[in-house]
């Protein structure tokens, strides 16, 4: 399924209709589904326009994040016509009743659910590409430390209180497993998001935190991506 044929069927559309907007007839739009016929560039600016979607995204096989994306254009629009406002009332503090209006967006909701879908996927692409990368790329037999972290990182994920512990040993092990999930988060955040000077962290709201990030900072271990992103730009020295 080319990316022309998804988006008609997101958009609840008819490739009758879709053709009449375009000044042709249905069979070309079957031709180009096809394949057999390939959509012409100015075709392809019309549909970009028509659906505020980028050209490339019509002719290619669909990855889910460009699916998601997709979903969400269609959403904005139905959100952008559909949206309503609604009375609402607060009393100040001398008691006095106020009545101002709110917008409702019937669609806020799958809004943010194919938002929180579009993180995942994300995700889940970079991933790919990047185990992908190291299995073609580096010398096959030297192993694979990228797809032993996350192999690692997803048995942590999966592990589950142990049915033979008593009431008060799974209360320590549920409490042990969340000390080890931030410990884990934190180590991440601090090898990832740049810091600036004391940056985002604060001392003493958290043991582990604070052993963590002293860690990183005796090793060097601190995100740098701002630094040389900057030098890229000839913006520091």
């Amino acid at each position: 399924m080319i990316g022309l044929q998804y988006i008609v069927k997101v958009y609840n559309g008819t490739y009758k209709k879709l053709a009449e907007k375009l000044d042709i007839a249905p069979p070309t739009i079957m031709a180009w589904l096809s394949k057999k016929r390939p959509i012409p560039k100015a075709k392809l600016e019309a549909l970009s326009k028509l659906f505020h979607i980028e050209e490339e995204l019509f002719t290619k096989e669909l990855n889910e994040v460009e699916k998601i994306q997709i979903q969400l254009e269609y959403f904005r629009r139905l959100s952008k016509r559909d949206s309503f406002k609604v009375p609402d009332f607060f009393t100040d503090d001398d008691g006095i009743e106020h009545e101002y209006l709110v917008w409702v967006d019937p669609y806020e909701d799958t809004r943010r659910m194919l938002t929180k879908d579009l993180q995942i996927e994300t995700v889940i692409l970079n991933l790919r590409s990047a185990l992908y990368d190291e299995l073609y790329e580096d010398d096959f037999y030297k192993g694979s430390p990228l797809l032993d972290t996350l192999e690692r990182v997803s048995e942590l994920f999966d592990e589950n209180v142990p049915e033979s512990l008593d009431a008060d040993e799974q209360v320590k092990w549920t409490q042990r497993q969340d000390k080890r999930m931030s410990a884990l988060r934190f180590l991440v955040y601090y090898l990832v998001v740049p810091m600036f000077g004391s940056g985002q962290f604060q001392r003493g709201s958290d043991a582990t935190d604070d052993d963590i990030y002293d860690l990183c900072v005796k090793h060097d271990l601190l995100s740098k991506k701002e630094r040389r992103n900057k030098a890229e730009e000839g913006d520091i020295s």
